[in-house]
């Protein structure tokens, strides 16, 4: 078994979902029986917070190294108008021909939803040319980053590229936490992040006061039932500090929860837990929806930013409901009363599992060769 010394750039403070993410992919990776890969963490917001930056530095320290994973994450962004690359990868490509160690994209989301000017899709455009002419390995993941390259690029660029389900969808997670263990309850995360983008046809306040219609309906309706808040970064607390404003006072002292807000590596693994004991879960980001699939609950996709929207599509699914229309308590409420509380996400997961393998098999065969 070959060692492999190996810096993954990604995010492992940000965000659980990433964690998750990481977890799953660490998972397949150390499947393979050819390499043993000994793996260092580089946290990509200290990019963004100025505490580090793309240039020789940065080289030299990749170099030290046998293998650069990049990813998962949505770091394919096309909105980053001062990088080189026009994504958050702020990398300039004469410092990229620098770099003499074989680069991994793994499973990256390209996302125009903040913008993508045709600067940036040309400049992003010479950034794949780059590492294709490299034989770098570049994936992107079944968030609608295949429609974007498609679009936005041309079907062609697909033939340099890997598309590959999220790893989300095989993390591990602790048993459920013993507090949540005799109740029945709905998983609720919601984002009100991007305003300008999520609430561009219905404003925040009307957002709020739509789903707090929905929530008393479902609360009169299902007796038994509780509801649990999940935040996942600090962003999330906004909605559920204005949602408990607005609830009834009853409702909000004995039947609502708020699980914990965790960071770190090992955080995902209790908070994920609780998606597991849901008798189902919606929410309006990505990687709840993904990992709530893969944990087998039951789960509905609220749908106010088009990343959510196209996982679903990628799925085949229509288990979701476009929040940016008026009165979508009525048809979140009709979702609920359909879904089907006695089975799992299994036949979905079985199409994302062959997925999964091919692309893992890929990736080894692109080892095999660069080592």
């Amino acid at each position: 078994m070959k060692k492999i010394k190996t810096l993954h750039l990604a995010s492992f403070e940000g965000n659980i979902g990433d964690n998750a993410n990481h977890n799953g992919f660490y998972k397949k990776l150390h499947q393979n029986k050819n390499f043993n890969f000994e793996i260092d963490k580089l946290e990509i917001r200290e990019f963004y917070w100025k505490k580090r930056f793309f240039d020789k530095n940065f080289v030299d320290l990749v170099n030290s190294y046998d293998l650069l994973i990049i990813g998962g994450g949505n770091y394919f962004e096309l909105w980053v108008e001062d990088s080189p690359t026009g994504t958050s990868i702020a990398l300039d490509l004469e410092l990229l021909k620098l770099i003499n160690i074989p680069i991994l994209c793994n499973a990256l989301g390209v996302d125009p939803g903040q913008g993508a000017s045709d600067k940036n899709i040309n400049k992003f455009k010479n950034f794949l040319r780059s590492l294709n002419d490299r034989n770098d390995f570049i994936s992107i993941r079944n968030d609608g980053a295949r429609k974007t390259i498609i679009d936005y690029l041309g079907e062609e660029w697909m033939d340099i590229i890997n598309h590959t389900p999220d790893a989300g969808f095989f993390l591990e997670v602790n048993e459920v936490p013993q507090y949540y263990l005799d109740k029945k309850y709905m998983a609720v995360n919601i984002v009100c992040d991007m305003p300008e983008t999520r609430f561009k046809n219905m404003d925040y306040d009307k957002f709020v006061s739509t789903f707090k219609d929905f929530f008393n309906e479902f609360l009169s309706k299902y007796k038994d039932y509780e509801i649990v808040f999940i935040p996942h970064i600090f962003r999330d607390v906004k909605f559920i500090n204005d949602i408990l404003t607005v609830l009834n006072d009853d409702d909000r002292r004995k039947r609502v929860s708020v699980a914990p807000l965790l960071h770190g590596e090992k955080s995902f693994a209790y908070v994920m837990s609780i998606y597991k004991g849901a008798e189902f879960a919606l929410s309006n980001r990505f990687h709840a929806n993904v990992c709530s699939i893969g944990l087998g609950t039951p789960t509905i996709g609220i749908v106010n930013y088009r990343q959510v929207r196209e996982l679903y599509n990628e799925i085949e699914s229509d288990s979701f409901v476009d929040v940016r229309k008026e009165g979508f308590n009525i048809e979140l409420l009709k979702k609920v009363e359909n879904l089907d509380k006695t089975t799992s996400n299994e036949e979905v997961m079985g199409k994302i599992r062959d997925q999964y393998q091919r692309y893992m098999i890929a990736v080894s065969s692109w080892l095999n060769e660069r080592f």
